[in-house]
């Protein structure tokens, strides 16, 4: 399905821990092994009606004039390395897609503006052997490809005024490929952390989003216009199906559980249940700004509280 007013599909493709992999095959290998499956990452895309736009340290940017043929490279791209054999017994290479809809501008063989933006904070998102890609990309395709993708999070960016929608497209997830990408995760608890601020949503979990930041400033994936609030204030990750909020800021992070407050700086903390997090002040005098958040089980029952 073609997109209108001359729109494109803006893509990029990361390959999932390559500090890792240098420090495993040395720098030498890596760097071959790297360059070699960009390079090929490329001849997929270029079957698929794609043009590459750049590679560069381990991603592949580009774009396609129409969106099914861009969701069909990342499809053949994930599967392509899921039957691939690295180098190394212990490794296996996977990549996070992420896709955006909208017009760019062109200049000297590169593509810029808001539409390329939003598709490299997308990916950022992704976890390896994913595809994600913003709501309006998903309006732009056919019913048929829509049935194969979930709205996953609702989330903040920068530029934009309103929250984004986020689907994760699932018709690449053989079970081959999600055996080998998920084996890290196969047996964590399969939970999820939902974190609100008024319409505003993100969902965590082992096997979608694993992290996002919180704070005022604009690059967050959850802003929260509070002055109290530093520009990066904290980072909730999921770690082995486990929540763990990371305060990073000057005034300190405050979460309340089962009624009970306390305040955490610099420090790592592990979400429990259900409560709320104010950020910098306590949440008495912060009701504006207040974080709830829950955990829920893949059943969509509450996780027990200690």
């Amino acid at each position: 399905m073609a997109s209108p007013n001359n729109e494109v599909t803006i893509m990029f493709a990361d390959i999932v821990g390559s500090t890792r992999l240098y420090e495993i095959m040395g720098d030498e290998v890596a760097e071959k092994l790297v360059t070699t499956t960009l390079k090929q990452l490329s001849e997929i895309i270029t079957r698929s009606q794609g043009v590459t736009i750049k590679t560069g340290g381990d991603d592949v940017m580009c774009s396609f004039a129409n969106v099914e043929h861009a969701l069909n490279a990342a499809r053949d791209m994930h599967l392509f390395l899921a039957q691939r054999t690295a180098p190394s017994k212990d490794y296996k290479i996977a990549i996070r897609i992420g896709a955006n809809t909208g017009p760019v501008i062109a200049s000297e063989g590169d593509l810029y503006g808001d539409a390329v933006n939003l598709a490299a904070r997308v990916a950022a998102l992704a976890r390896g052997g994913k595809t994600l890609i913003t709501g309006y990309t998903f309006d732009q395709l056919s019913n048929a490809s829509r049935k194969r993708c979930q709205r996953l999070t609702t989330t903040t960016v920068k530029g934009k005024e309103l929250p984004i929608d986020i689907y994760d497209v699932r018709w690449e997830q053989t079970d081959e490929l999600t055996r080998i990408v998920g084996n890290e995760v196969a047996n964590a608890i399969q939970s999820f952390l939902l974190i609100r601020y008024n319409d505003n949503i993100i969902r965590l979990s082992a096997s979608t989003i694993t992290s996002a930041t919180v704070g005022r400033g604009q690059d967050c994936d959850l802003i929260i216009p509070s002055q109290q609030a530093s520009r990066e204030h904290c980072k909730i990750e999921c770690n082995r199906g486990k929540y763990i909020l990371v305060d990073n800021s000057a005034n300190g992070s405050y979460v309340t559980h089962n009624q009970t407050e306390m305040l955490f700086h610099q420090e790592r903390v592990p979400l429990i249940g259900e409560g709320h997090i104010s950020l910098g002040e306590p949440a008495a005098s912060n009701s504006d700004f207040l974080l709830h958040y829950a955990i829920e089980l893949a059943d969509g029952s509450q996780a027990k509280s200690a």
